[in-house]
């Protein structure tokens, strides 16, 4: 294989995106990909899969474990501070960007002893809105440098009334 294929995820917008890198190619080839797609990257850390440290510009993707159609995401923020609630209770902790929203959630449910059946029953909302972020979107892509921190509320799926 000549080329990697990797999803891109960026600070503060919801897009995924397909790029190409050369297969031996080293971080800096992620960022490139991103400016040419019209994105912010001075400043930025890169995050890879499977890593909770950012990579160094200069590292061979192949030498940090990154293969082909695997997530990347480009942030400021090295942390998001996040906030998440459930009837009384409150937990906070800090996640690197390129941690899904599903994954914020398994840490929660974890957190306060809640059963897999209803956790099924539960999405992650963020605070006084109605938006509900798909489980595979990256916490990066909903916050921007300004503010490393969001909010979170473990709703019902659906309520039944009646």
């Amino acid at each position: 294989m000549n080329e990697l294929q990797l999803f891109l995820q960026v600070e503060g917008d919801r897009r995924i995106e397909l790029i190409k890198v050369p297969a031996d190619a080293n971080a800096g080839a992620i960022l490139a990909e991103a400016q040419r797609l019209g994105f912010a990257v001075e400043g930025v850390l890169i995050f890879v899969e499977g890593r909770d440290e950012p990579v160094t510009i200069d590292v061979v993707l192949r030498e940090v474990g990154v293969g082909h159609r695997h997530r990347v995401h480009i942030h400021r923020c090295r942390y998001i501070a996040t906030v998440l609630h459930f009837n009384e209770v409150t937990e906070e902790h800090s996640f690197v960007p390129h941690t899904t929203v599903g994954e914020v959630k398994k840490w929660f449910v974890d957190k306060i002893g809640m059963s897999a059946v209803d956790a099924s029953e539960h999405v992650l909302q963020l605070t006084n809105t109605k938006d509900r972020p798909p489980a595979d979107l990256q916490l990066g892509s909903l916050v921007t440098h300004h503010h490393c921190a969001i909010d979170f509320t473990l709703v019902p799926i659906k309520r039944v009334e009646g």
